[in-house]
């Protein structure tokens, strides 16, 4: 609405104020029974025109969007598609698509075509009705030429201003539908803080803790009736190794999310260093946590520049030792000065293509790492790996964690990778209606005791020692 087609509603309405004033101002008789006998005609043509004028391209490329979309997918699972032998069979399922897609474009346009001509024929029978009462009233010499021509250019220049107008009634409608969405979005639900103080995470007086504390924490997805988990409490020391498990879809991810303040709690308090994480700047407090997500996620560029992302000061001389060292952190050094162009070899879509997933996976530890957070977030982020690289980057986690610097909090199906850690949460299904919680947990040789859940998920991947 504020860009150029916002700018037509503007214009119509001062055409249609413009054209009714000169009108009336040099013939009233013929402005009136313009105005209400051909004027709604021409402002109901005009709207009809404009209106699937504007839409007609949309509606167009709409009915191609599924065989595009198609396409799409077939190309990027092409290895899928050539391993399954099933060019053929996407090739005519494609075809298919076109055909039925080109037959519903043929009829659209015919739909397109009958709405202009009919636009077309009532604002001609409009112009019709005004011309011939403007002619009866030249033949009874009420008006000369000029009076009959101003009236009657201005009556129609106003009936098809109005029409544009009317036209965008429903992008307006949308636009302000979309706004009251977004700004509904932005308000705090119920139990959440509201007004509450921000201030930034560390100051030349205090440096914050990487405690981290999960107070009577519910959350609940606006998509879903049940809550991810209700009442949850957790606290985790400041330098401590923690590692979430559990089965899917019982809200390990979701707590990470609430952590980098992805979403926020719908009921409860979460604090970091002992304060409310929404009362610290939002930009201050995401640049204390690193997190390492289950797809590694690459742009384009050089391997340097993926590695120093969002740092402030990439061109500092003690950053590439920082570099180095969280390369080697990562077990990707060795790697990456094997490559001939070494830190400066281009990540392109075919670099990308060509690099497996633990390589990627490693480069994203590396970035995390060379941050020097407080709070390391790993949401299965050795899932990608072999079971060598897995070994290696547990060791340098294990490493990074007996530093106590910072925070570790690790997400993990596989058990063998964090054994190590200084608390195990386990969670579980609660009851009907509440979500998860956490059923149990302690350490690894401490849960193995309780023979409970976690010991149950140990015998299945035989860790049960």
């Amino acid at each position: 609405m504020f860009g150029p087609t916002g700018v037509f509603p503007l214009i119509s309405v001062f055409n249609i104020i413009g054209c009714v004033s000169i009108s009336f101002a040099f013939g009233w008789k013929l402005a009136a029974v313009t105005f209400f006998a051909a004027m709604p005609f021409l402002f109901f043509s005009a709207f009809m025109r404009i209106r699937y004028e504007i839409k007609f391209e949309t509606l167009n490329a709409a009915v191609y969007a599924d065989s595009s979309k198609f396409a799409t997918e077939a190309v990027r699972a092409f290895r899928t598609v050539t391993a399954l032998t099933m060019e053929d069979t996407i090739l005519e399922r494609y075809s298919n698509l076109l055909k039925d897609q080109r037959q519903k474009a043929i009829r659209k346009a015919w739909y397109a075509t009958l709405i202009f001509a009919f636009s077309d024929s009532v604002e001609l029978c409009a112009m019709a009705l005004a011309f011939w009462y403007g002619g009866q009233l030249l033949a009874s010499r009420e008006y000369d030429p000029v009076a009959f021509f101003v009236v009657y250019i201005a009556i129609i220049q106003g009936g098809q201003s109005a029409g544009q107008f009317f036209s965008f009634g429903p992008n307006i409608a949308q636009a302000k539908a979309s706004a009251n969405r977004i700004l509904a979005a932005r308000q705090p639900t119920q139990g959440q803080l509201q007004h509450v103080p921000t201030g930034p995470l560390s100051s030349s007086e205090h440096t914050p803790s990487p405690s981290v504390e999960v107070q009577n924490v519910s959350f609940q997805y606006s998509t879903r009736e049940v809550p991810t988990f209700a009442n949850l409490n957790l606290s985790i020391g400041s330098g401590q190794f923690v590692a979430f498990v559990g089965p899917s879809g019982c809200g390990k991810s979701t707590l990470v999310s609430l952590l980098e303040r992805f979403y926020d709690c719908t009921q409860g308090t979460i604090l970091f260093g002992g304060r409310d994480i929404r009362s610290i700047e939002l930009a201050s407090y995401r640049s204390a946590l690193s997190l390492v997500a289950q797809e590694p996620k690459l742009f384009e560029g050089t391997i340097r520049e993926n590695l120093l992302l969002g740092l402030e000061a990439p061109n500092n001389p003690t950053t590439e030792d920082q570099m180095i060292q969280a390369c080697k952190d990562a077990e990707i050094y060795d790697f990456i000065v094997s490559l001939p162009d070494g830190f400066l070899t281009e990540l392109g879509v075919n670099a990308q293509a060509s690099l497996s997933g633990g390589q990627k996976q490693r480069i994203c530890i590396a970035r995390a790492l060379i941050r020097k957070p407080l709070l390391l977030l790993l949401d299965e982020a050795t899932s990608s790996l072999d079971s060598h690289s897995e070994s290696l980057v547990q060791g340098a986690m294990e490493r990074l964690a007996s530093k106590r610097n910072m925070t570790i909090i690790a997400v993990a199906h596989r058990l063998a990778t964090i054994q190590k850690a200084d608390a195990i949460f386990v969670f579980g299904e609660g009851a009907p209606g509440q979500g998860s919680m956490i059923l149990e947990s302690g350490t690894h040789h401490e849960l193995l005791r309780k023979k409970g859940v976690y010991w149950q998920m140990c015998q299945a991947q035989a860790l049960d020692r």
